[in-house]
């Protein structure tokens, strides 16, 4: 039987003939090329050919072996759609981006990690839907949404918009941004979509119980949950939190005018996203979490409930196209 760092090493063995085909490659001294060696180096070290250094903090580097093993697998699927030359100039920035990883904290200024959310959401629009239409990463003015797409004789705008800060305001910020952007735009229907990654505390889903002795010295002892809803429910109290904050009387008339044009809901999808450790079978492996979670204020209509359903069904590769 072939063990899943096997298959994430053939994988991006894969992805890097696919960038060539394109007249892509992976750069040296890249994000891109550092986590695929670690894709390679957690290979050898599971086959037992690379000692492991047991006084190693291995969540971060398994996070983004996880986080790009994903996103090569979402590349590799979708690479026979029509619509596949609308990512290339989001593939080139694999490249240039200083952080690869969705399942990683990144900089404010990193812009082209934010632009490769944009690149993660369009591949799972691609799979709902069809006419995929990505604006470009480098030319770009900010005054368009990022992907338009035909889902159910609807024109779809989606709005990728990246948390840096818990502020209510800032959210409020971000959320006003992409609504004006759909509003500009010749979509029918849109919907901003809110990555949390940076305001998450990836040391409370994936801990080390004893963080005071590691400091000092020690080999780090990594927690494990002995079940999944453990950490899921730590990953989406971030929304949960959220949804309580933006109920108050104030926020939610500055809520509801974003929605005066009728294309967009009374709500937004926020992007959950992290790695844990899950018993499982003995053993204590690491485990993605992924999640679309719609916030709402008010009744919105089922098509934005369909989009939120759809999106997560593709992330977790369930989907099936609605006729």
């Amino acid at each position: 039987m072939t063990h899943p760092f096997e298959v994430s090493q053939q994988e991006l063995f894969a992805f890097e003939e696919l960038l060539k085909k394109h007249g892509l490659n992976i750069k040296s001294n890249s994000d891109l090329e550092r986590i695929s060696i670690s894709i390679i180096e957690v290979n050898e070290k599971f086959k037992g050919k690379i000692i492991h250094d047991d006084k190693q903090d291995i969540r971060m580097q398994l996070s983004e072996v996880a986080g790009l093993t994903e996103f090569i697998r979402k590349i590799l699927k979708n690479q026979t759609s029509a619509d596949f030359n609308q990512l290339i100039p989001h593939l080139q920035l694999l490249n240039e981006s200083k952080s690869v990883s969705q399942t990683t904290k990144s900089k404010i200024t990193d812009e082209g990690n934010n632009k490769l959310f944009e690149l993660y959401v369009a591949l799972l629009c691609m799979e709902i839907g069809d006419n995929l239409r990505l604006d470009d990463p480098k030319s770009s003015k900010g005054d368009n949404p990022d992907i338009l797409f035909n889902l159910n004789g609807i024109t779809w705008a989606i709005a990728c918009k990246a948390l840096h800060t818990k502020s209510e305001l800032t959210l409020f910020d971000r959320i006003e941004d992409g609504v004006e952007q759909i509003n500009r735009s010749s979509a029918n229907k849109g919907i901003v979509v809110v990555n949390f990654k940076n305001i998450i505390d990836y040391d409370l889903i994936w801990p080390i119980t004893n963080e005071e002795e590691f400091k000092k010295g020690e080999d780090p002892l990594f927690g494990s949950f002995t079940k999944l809803e453990i950490p899921s429910a730590i990953l989406e109290s971030y929304w949960v939190d959220y949804q309580k904050k933006l109920a108050e009387p104030k926020e939610l008339t500055n809520l509801r005018n974003f929605s005066a044009s009728g294309k967009c809901p009374n709500g937004f999808l926020i992007f959950l996203h992290a790695v844990t450790s899950v018993h499982h079978k003995g053993n204590t492996p690491a485990t993605i979490m992924k999640t679309f979670n719609l916030v709402q204020f008010d009744e919105i209509d089922s098509e934005y409930k369909i989009l939120g359903d759809q999106l997560n069904l593709a992330m977790h590769n369930k989907i099936r196209k609605i006729a």
